[in-house]
């Protein structure tokens, strides 16, 4: 008698980075919920936190056991010297979650693994296939104020306040133009770096109207692999770019779920 996979296949799970912080002396690994609401109510995954200052092997463990691969935003920074820049202040920094994240990434794409990146993800992302960032992205002339206004309520800090424009055919591209109105989308902006050079491999997805990258996908990806440096976590439930681009994630891992089915 053939056994019926599908009804015993549950939702797939998706790998959530955490971060590393002091909470009363103590190490903790964490991340802010709204994360994980963003995974189970529009993308429709089980999310699942992954440990920082993780071994390689650990790591390869892990991506060989998920669906697919969340990189969350963070208020730390990617440290510079991984992308050959200078030292930058420790409480700047997050060592632990840098050695877990750039092991977790280039494992993820070996093994066909979806990968969302949002704000850090996205300059994980950058930083791990080869590309530089840009310290303080605001500066210079003719550009945008891309940190947020700290003076507001939480809420309204991640309301949308700069047009992007969708750049080439990758999957965020697609996300925006479904919902563009005069070919822009409004996006939030909470962020003090940015990408520098773009790594060779990726291609961008969509800029903001100062040409800072807004978004980027991986093009010989074998699924889904893209980030976009807002926050589309935020209001996942109620902005049309935010709830698609979940659910097109959610729909890569699920796809890549049932390909694992196969496969055994």
């Amino acid at each position: 008698m053939k056994r019926d996979h599908k009804s015993k296949i549950g939702p797939p799970v998706v790998g959530v980075m955490t971060d590393r912080r002091s909470v009363d002396d103590v190490a903790e690994d964490c991340v802010r919920v709204r994360y994980l609401e963003a995974l189970s109510q529009s993308a429709g995954v089980a999310p699942l936190l992954l440990p920082t200052d993780c071994t390689d092997e650990y790591v390869a463990a892990y991506m060989a056991r998920l669906d697919g691969l969340l990189l969350t935003g963070a208020a730390s920074n990617v440290d510079p010297r991984l992308y050959g820049g200078s030292s930058a202040p420790p409480e700047t920094l997050d060592p632990h979650r840098d050695r877990t994240v750039m092991a977790a990434i280039k494992a993820a794409i070996s093994v066909g693994l979806p990968v969302l990146g949002i704000c850090r993800g996205l300059q994980e992302l950058n930083v791990a296939l080869g590309g530089t960032l840009c310290p303080e992205i605001s500066n210079g002339p003719h550009r945008l104020v891309h940190t947020e206004n700290l003076s507001l309520a939480r809420d309204d800090q991640y309301r949308p306040v700069h047009k992007i424009q969708a750049e080439g055919n990758g999957v965020i591209a697609q996300c925006l133009r479904a919902c563009a109105v005069d070919g822009h989308v409004l996006v939030n902006s909470l962020h003090g770096q940015g990408i520098g050079q773009l790594a060779d491999t990726l291609a961008v997805d969509a800029y903001s109207t100062d040409g800072v990258i807004e978004a980027v996908s991986l093009p010989a990806a074998a699924g889904f692999v893209a980030a976009v440096q807002w926050h589309p976590e935020w209001f996942h439930n109620e902005d049309g770019v935010s709830s698609s681009i979940f659910r097109r994630f959610g729909a890569a891992c699920r796809s890549y779920q049932q390909g694992k089915m196969i496969a055994s």
